[in-house]
């Protein structure tokens, strides 16, 4: 059937606009209701089992979607608490981590900050006032008498036994005395030894003497130390606690923060003398007394939402940072950095699922933190047991998140199929479809319009609209379908409007011309590796004939892909048939190990059709061969089966291919076409083989009946098959697309033969001639 332009140009649906200028902003997402369902049911349910996976292709919108619902969604959520760490006064190794309500934590911070800052002054000006000044030298006065008390009782004690006691640098001495005189070593020993013996005997009550009072002595510095420090420490108590009692009663409600509070006194008290002693000292202690904010929700309504574009492990949970000084690592509370799980902690997190699993150990810290419902900051080298460096162990942080992994098909099943965990915590699937009914036109309409809003450029024609929707139904591949690649949209919409604005500036909407100029330089800028092919055809250095008629000789239809760009080429596609020996059809790309398996299928099935056809038995084979030529590369797919029949075909029996149709389409076992992919990019490889090598007016191609919904080409096609100047046919099965390339009826199967002269006819006569050749050997029909 040879098609008309009416048989599959977009029908767009009457838009009821001149321009966009006027038009509303959409906020839902065309044609996902069934990915909107499935996300809603997953943020409905709490359970840590029901995170969400979006699968969908690379710029369909999946993130764009997910954040806008996520948007909506969370506001009306509570917002959760805010969080910090702060020194611990018992372990400083392990911070301790304490939540506020929300948007408190910095309100905290500064409270702090000036409750500590007011206590340094206020002890710093009562140590010097007269008070305290007089309490202390009160307790010194106490504690000297006291000392000077026990003395006088030794120095008494010691002169009873004739001895006087002399305190010198190196501590007190007992000096004997007789006559009233003190003694000198020299003179002592000229004492009679009676004498001597006398205060020989005395010595040791000395001593214990001594040790007695030296005893009570210690005993009186460490009472009298211990009361300075309880003054200093109730005073200093009693000074700051009129500070402090305003932060506590601020946060009464949160017993840790209050527990915190009161550390911080005690610590103060005990410590202010050192704390006062230098700058170096006080910046030390407020740096102990302040707070590390990890988590500030004081910005946010609702419950956050985070996008993450690269998750690496660090980034994810957090980590502890350190500084060098003097060769040395050092670190505190301070360097606790949040990750992405800590920001986005009581509400959603959106993660790029292939990053995830790219990025090292991402993928199990998620799992590890979903499971056990914790944030745990913990260095890379710690947790591989590679630092010898003895770091902070932070107070794990509870978890309440939702996460959604963005990702494709193939990345979904992967983690299905070989990840148990994954089960257990990804039990929504959000499948994103790639594909819109056309009669959404206006709601793409709206779609346009918050590009033009979002970006400040031009409104658009409803022309310009127009050609906005083919294009979109030639990204989809259906002409009754819009395409869901939304990022490629918007880069020819931002296109377009550059181009309008740079050519037509005085123009004030986009028109459709500017678009199709979009869509012409878009595609250019990919488009150097097709363009260098067709310059070899036009050169003869690939050689196909648009031209013509060749037996055994057809031109098929093949597409490439260069990064993003697919485009069509076609290839000359030969058969001969011939008697050897041995006997068989050589597929010479396969027996080259150039083919994929389902190129081999194909082989297979263009076996069984030619049994099943021309009812070949032992008796009635041939040898053949099919090869693509100028292909030095792998074949794989189907498409090219109906031309590799009919280019046999041809061989058997003789009849000449027209070399100014080209060929695509897939065949089954009874010869039925079935449909095939790339439609688009190979009617259009095909034209523009025509267009450099000069049109005839009797070009095109065949193509499946199926794939008539497949249609969508560019306007300079169009334009060519609406003047007759190139021409699409559509078959059913085999003998519909022999008749149109043979010019020849194909012949039906009637009464144990073909009819006479028909294509089918001479097929078998063609395998008669051949089968004469050898008339003693068995043939048989054998794919090689």
């Amino acid at each position: 059937m040879k098609l008309k332009l009416e048989d599959f140009k977009v029908n767009i649906p009457n838009l009821k606009f001149d321009n966009t200028e006027n038009l509303n902003t959409i906020e839902e997402y065309i044609g996902q209701e069934r990915a909107y369902d499935a996300i809603i049911m997953g943020l409905d349910i709490p359970q840590k089992t029901h995170n969400i996976f979006i699968t969908g292709p690379v710029n369909t919108g999946r993130r764009t979607f997910a954040k806008n619902i996520l948007t909506k969604y969370s506001i009306n959520n509570k917002t959760p608490k805010d969080y910090i760490y702060v020194y611990n006064f018992k372990n400083p190794m392990k911070p301790k981590a304490i939540s506020l309500k929300s948007g408190e934590a910095l309100k905290f911070k500064k409270d702090l900050e000036e409750t500590v800052e007011m206590s340094f002054n206020a002890l710093k000006k009562g140590i010097e006032g007269e008070d305290f000044s007089q309490k202390r030298t009160q307790l010194e006065q106490e504690y000297m008498n006291e000392r000077k008390k026990v003395w006088e009782e030794l120095k008494n004690k010691v002169e009873e036994l004739g001895f006087k006691l002399q305190f010198t640098s190196n501590g007190a001495v007992t000096i004997p005395v007789y006559e009233g005189k003190e003694l000198t070593d020299e003179e002592y020993d000229k004492l009679p030894e009676e004498v001597r013996n006398q205060y020989e005997e005395k010595t040791p009550i000395l001593r214990q003497l001594m040790e007695k009072t030296m005893i009570k002595i210690t005993e009186l510095d460490k009472n009298y130390r211990e009361q300075l420090r309880n003054l200093e420490k109730y005073w200093a108590l009693f000074t700051i606690s009129s500070i402090f009692e305003g932060i506590i009663k601020r946060y009464y409600t949160n017993s840790d923060i209050v527990d915190y509070l009161n550390e911080i006194k005690n610590d103060i008290s005990e410590n202010f003398p050192e704390i006062l002693s230098d700058e170096n000292a006080m910046k030390y202690y407020k740096k102990i007394y302040s707070v590390n904010i990890v988590v500030d929700n004081s910005s946010i309504t609702g419950s956050p939402v985070i996008e993450a574009t690269d998750p690496t492990y660090s980034n994810l949970i957090g980590k502890i940072e350190y500084i060098s000084h003097m060769g040395i690592l050092k670190t505190d509370f301070t360097m606790i950095k949040p990750g992405l799980l800590h920001k986005a902690n009581g509400g959603y997190l959106i993660l790029d699922a292939e990053k995830v699993m790219k990025n090292p150990y991402v993928w199990d810290a998620l799992k590890n933190a979903l499971m056990n419902q914790e944030i745990k900051i913990e260095n890379m080298e710690s947790k591989l047991g590679l630092s010898v460096v003895h770091t902070l162990e932070p107070d794990p942080i509870p978890l309440d998140i939702k996460v959604l992994l963005v990702g494709e098909e193939w990345m979904y099943e992967l983690l299905y199929e070989y990840d148990p965990d994954f089960k257990k915590l990804f039990n929504i699937k959000v499948p994103f479809d790639t594909e819109i009914s056309i009669d959404k036109a206006e709601y793409f309409a709206m779609f346009v319009k918050n590009i033009i809003k979002e970006n400040n450029l031009k409104d658009f024609t409803k022309s310009a609209i127009e050609e906005l929707i083919k294009y979109s139904c030639r990204l989809s591949g259906k002409n009754n379908k819009l395409s869901a690649k939304f990022g490629w949209l918007k880069n020819i919409i931002i296109e377009a409007n550059y181009i309008s604005k740079k050519y037509s500036n005085t123009i004030p909407y986009v028109d459709a011309n500017s678009v199709k100029e979009a869509i012409s330089r878009h595609e250019n800028m990919f488009s150097l590796y097709r363009d260098k092919i067709l310059e070899s055809i036009k050169d003869g250095q690939l050689i196909l004939e648009t031209k013509g008629e060749k037996i055994g000789q057809i031109n098929g239809l093949t597409v490439m892909e260069i990064d993003s760009y697919s485009f069509g080429i076609p290839v000359k596609i030969t058969a001969k048939v011939f008697s050897a020996k041995q006997a068989g059809l050589i597929d010479i790309h396969r027996d080259a190990d150039l083919s994929g398996k389902i190129h081999r299928k194909s082989t297979m099935i263009i076996e069984n059709y030619f049994y099943s056809k021309y009812h070949l038995d032992d008796h009635m084979t041939f040898s053949a061969s099919i090869s693509f030529e100028q292909v030095y590369s792998m074949l794989e797919g189907d498409s090219a089966s109906l031309a590799e029949v009919l280019a046999l075909i041809s061989a058997i029996s003789k009849i000449p291919l027209r070399q100014n149709i080209a060929v695509t389409g897939s065949i089954d076992q009874h010869g039925n076409i079935q449909p095939v992919g790339g439609i688009i990019e190979k009617v259009e490889g095909f034209y523009n083989v025509c267009k450099i090598q000069g049109f005839t007016g009797d070009q095109g191609v065949i193509i499946p009946y199926q794939n008539i919904s497949n249609l969508v080409l560019n306007n300079e096609v169009e334009e060519a098959i609406k003047n007759e100047k190139f021409h699409i046919y559509a078959v059913k099965n085999v003998d519909e697309a022999i008749e149109i390339m043979m010019n020849k009826k194909a012949g039906e199967y009637m009464d144990g033969n073909f009819e006479k002269d028909t294509v089918n006819y001479l097929v078998i006569e063609g395998i008669n001639k051949l089968k004469k050749l050898h008339p003693t050997k068995k043939r048989f029909w054998q794919w090689k």
